[in-house]
């Protein structure tokens, strides 16, 4: 079969690797239809996130249908589905208390270290699902393959985001509609999380990134562009999305938040620049800070139909191309150029 395999830093390769079969108990074979090109692809490309052995199938963003299913799947060969990020078994603590990022057994797609431990993943034309029944997601009639992909990781994250600020500020007794929220980084997930935010009902939304056409976007998802320092009468917003994953992005939220406010973070932070503020500086504001990976699974059904409820999707996609373009649009990823922004592999095509 076809897939983008990962080499060394700044180097990926679309090229012929064996096909997985023969599915295991508990696992399925899926035929990809769709697959995604992810921010946090780009740790491993650009080398800031080490350990990830050359060969690897590349991504952890695909939906399609089921093409083959070991012993005891309930899952049937034709089934349109989704994945999420992480495997996630469904039985132990974790995945039944809502937190299946933190599964007993969850593993990474398209991470494979120099061990040899882990799993390929999405950007190919085939991939082996481990524990199918908990991680795939049987998707709904009226979602497509192309939603699937952004169902499985950003749009799961970008609301995981706004829900934990929301679920935070409950104790503060403020309605939604009277609440203020600044979105740090307006990438595919920034604009999930200000859909998001639009959709529990937050009052004020602000975009905030260093890009212009972003932050445009945002504001055609219900976001202001500018006016956060005003917020509150000048006491700050009562909380911000940081999606960045970058020391100054956090940094910034725990300026521009309100005392007593909430700092939501689902950035992933790959690097050594520690923590932006010390203990008694989030003591002397209140600061309620919440961080971690998304339980996208736990979350996918809940999520499903986000993408019918607002317009994010047509808004994030920026970029349909065959799977066989993945060297190119990795380049063009981490450059930021030509107003790219979610890339959608077709790995038929």
């Amino acid at each position: 079969m076809k897939a983008v395999v990962f080499k060394e830093p700044y180097k990926v390769s679309y090229e012929e690797v064996e096909r997985p079969s023969d599915p295991q108990a508990g696992e399925a074979i899926v035929r990809v239809k769709a697959c995604g090109l992810c921010g946090s692809d780009l740790h491993p490309y650009r080398g800031s996130e080490a350990g990830l052995r050359a060969g690897t199938v590349c991504g952890h963003e695909f939906a399609g249908t089921v093409e083959e299913v070991g012993a005891g799947v309930q899952l049937v060969p034709g089934e349109r589905v989704a994945a999420s990020f992480t495997t996630a078994c469904g039985t132990c603590w974790f995945c039944t208390h809502s937190l299946s990022s933190r599964c007993d057994n969850a593993q990474l797609f398209g991470w494979i270290n120099e061990a040899n431990e882990g799993i390929h993943g999405g950007q190919a034309q085939f991939v082996r699902v481990p524990h199918a029944d908990g991680t795939l997601m049987r998707l709904p009639k009226d979602v497509s393959f192309e939603e699937g992909v952004l169902l499985g990781d950003i749009l799961s994250t970008g609301y995981f985001c706004a829900k934990s600020a929301l679920t935070m500020l409950a104790d503060s007794n403020i309605p939604p509609a009277q609440l203020s929220v600044a979105v740090i980084g307006c990438g595919p997930v920034g604009l999930c999380a200000v859909a998001s935010a639009q959709m529990l009902g937050f009052g004020q939304i602000f975009a905030i990134d260093r890009v212009q056409s972003r932050v445009d976007t945002a504001v055609k998802l219900g976001a202001q562009s500018q006016g956060y320092e005003a917020a509150n009468d000048g006491r700050g917003v009562d909380a911000v999305l940081e999606v960045v994953g970058a020391y100054e992005a956090l940094k910034l939220s725990f300026e521009i938040v309100r005392m007593g406010g909430v700092v939501s973070s689902v950035g992933v932070h790959a690097h050594d620049k520690g923590f932006p503020v010390s203990p008694g500086q989030c003591y002397d504001k209140n600061v309620t800070f919440k961080s971690g990976r998304c339980p996208a699974r736990s979350l996918m059904s809940e999520v499903s139909q986000l993408a019918k409820a607002t317009d994010v999707v047509r808004h994030i996609i920026s970029h349909r191309v065959p799977l066989a373009a993945a060297a190119e649009m990795y380049e063009q990823f981490e450059a930021q150029k030509d107003g790219i922004l979610k890339v959608v592999f077709d790995p038929w095509a």
